[in-house]
């Protein structure tokens, strides 16, 4: 497993976006699950406002993520190409200072341009 603080920052927000989807479906099916259970119960009405409560978290959570992957893609789209030294394999870099996003090898932008420069 990779460290994250060497992780592309690309895949850090993706990975944001993916957690913030996961934990919305889980939390949809947890209201489902309180509100099935106690149904036909004299403690479903208080359970319905619990339901209603989760479903609102999951349902801004799910937007959430779903900005945040658009946003991934459209930072994606104009991010620089460079070449991995270690690895040989072409990554996009967000800033001045990134990982690879196969390896995790520390890239700075400087450097790359100073080599192209000189070739």
């Amino acid at each position: 497993m990779k460290n994250i603080e060497r992780l592309n920052k690309i895949k850090r927000i993706r990975t944001w976006a993916n957690w913030n989807m996961g934990l919305s479906i889980l939390f949809m099916f947890v209201g489902m699950g309180f509100f099935l259970y106690f149904r036909g119960t004299g403690l479903q009405s208080s359970f319905q406002m619990l339901f209603l409560i989760l479903l609102m978290i999951s349902f801004f959570m799910m937007m959430i993520g779903t900005v945040l992957y658009m946003i991934s893609g459209m930072v994606s789209t104009s991010a620089p190409v460079v070449e991995c030294p270690s690895c040989h394999k072409a990554t996009k870099m967000l800033g001045k200072e990134d990982a690879c996003m196969f390896c995790g090898q520390p890239l700075r932008l400087d450097e790359e341009r100073a080599q192209e420069k000189k070739a």
